[in-house]
């Protein structure tokens, strides 16, 4: 009797533990599953940067995967690995979302279109599919000649913080 009891707990145990860890393998698997896609690439040229007061300049984004992240910031970073700073001396980037497909466009012509109202915040913005990660840029140092190499996100799914690099292989600044 005493065996029989033995193998029955054993056994209980067996799946318990079997189950466990299932669903600790499913929830990283979830959690860990997907990715941001760059589905275009948009460049200023130098001259125009240099004579506009502010470019926008959009970059088609996708989330493929599980889960809807939650965009927690995005960071620039320069061809010297450094990050674009809030108060870069040579060169002002701020970041926003746009939720339709968004190319490279003038701050006179965002303003006089109206497109400024439709740009929102990086932060708490939940990614489900398509969307535009647009970049104000302004040139402070009109002799800058660095360009920005890619852009960091971090994210957070099912309460998890998650970061993805994502290239900007022909950088946002061409010299024409």
């Amino acid at each position: 009797m005493g065996e029989t009891n033995m193998k029955i707990r054993l056994l209980k145990w067996s799946i318990i533990l079997a189950v466990v860890f299932g669903a600790v393998w499913t929830f990283q698997y979830v959690s860990n599953e997907g990715k941001f896609t760059k589905r275009s690439h948009t460049t200023v040229d130098i001259e125009t940067l240099q004579k506009e007061k502010a470019v926008y300049i959009g970059y088609d984004l996708k989330w493929e995967g599980l889960g809807a992240p939650v965009l927690q910031k995005a960071e620039l970073i320069k061809t010297d690995n450094t990050i674009v700073a809030k108060d870069d001396k040579q060169i002002l980037i701020r970041l926003f979302i746009n939720k339709t497909n968004f190319g490279a466009v003038s701050e006179e012509e965002v303003i006089k279109e109206g497109l400024y109202d439709n740009l929102l915040p990086v932060r708490g913005y939940k990614a489900d599919g398509d969307f535009s990660l647009v970049l104000r840029v302004e040139l402070v140092d009109k002799d800058w000649n660095q360009d920005i190499k890619s852009v960091k996100i971090t994210y957070k799914k099912f309460g998890i913080t998650h970061v993805q690099n994502i290239s900007f292989s022909d950088g946002i600044i061409t010299n024409k």
